[in-house]
């Protein structure tokens, strides 16, 4: 992985390594618990931080196509950062995969490589194990083996992740639409012929 990617640990922002201290310069932070199973990483209701800017904070700042893979969970999970994303930053219990040519299509193929049945066995490997919880290092993912796809093939596969999860995206909403239609339908139907009670 470290000869196309950097990977770092997300932003602390307490203790003696934090990379951020209490200020009004406004970001958003995501937590593992913002990444989802679904492996695509929602930016509505992230919570917002004060910090003070700075060179060390800014290079912190997520980039379209960086990959996050959590640091510490029960289990591990990988989000692709959309290409609107904007003044929001990782948190420090999840690691940023920053490819050194996004625009190749790089982000999107370790997105896919790291959420594949092998890509996830391989991370297993690399995670310490505690009592309670699981643990991965920014060391032992960047000493990930990763096959590297020609250029017309990472092109290739970016394509085919976009239009999967455009795909993917329009499915599930079309299924809550259709859940919420129905419910309401037979909310309305009973009610108009059901007596009310307190």
């Amino acid at each position: 992985m470290k000869k196309v990617a950097d990977v770092y640990q997300g932003l602390a922002r307490f203790g003696r390594g934090a990379g951020a201290r209490r200020g009004d310069w406004t970001l958003r932070l995501v937590e593992s618990s913002d990444v989802h199973e679904d492996g695509w990483l929602g930016l509505d209701g992230l919570r917002e931080v004060g910090v003070v800017q700075r060179v060390r904070t800014e290079r912190h700042l997520l980039r379209p196509f960086d990959v996050l893979v959590t640091a510490r969970s029960g289990s591990v999970q990988v989000a692709l950062v959309p290409p609107e994303v904007s003044r929001t930053v990782a948190g420090v219990t999840l690691l940023v995969v920053r490819p050194r040519e996004p625009e190749s299509g790089m982000g999107h193929w370790l997105w896919y490589f790291l959420t594949s049945a092998h890509g996830r066995a391989q991370l297993a490997k690399r995670m310490t194990v505690s009592a309670t919880l699981k643990s991965l290092s920014a060391r032992n993912l960047g000493e990930l083996q990763v096959p590297v796809p020609s250029p017309r093939e990472l092109d290739t596969v970016a394509r085919l992740v976009e239009a999967s999860e455009a795909a993917y995206g329009a499915t599930v909403e079309a299924a809550r639409l259709r859940r919420e239609t129905l419910r309401d339908s037979i909310i309305h139907r009973i009610g108009r012929r059901a007596v009310p009670t307190t």
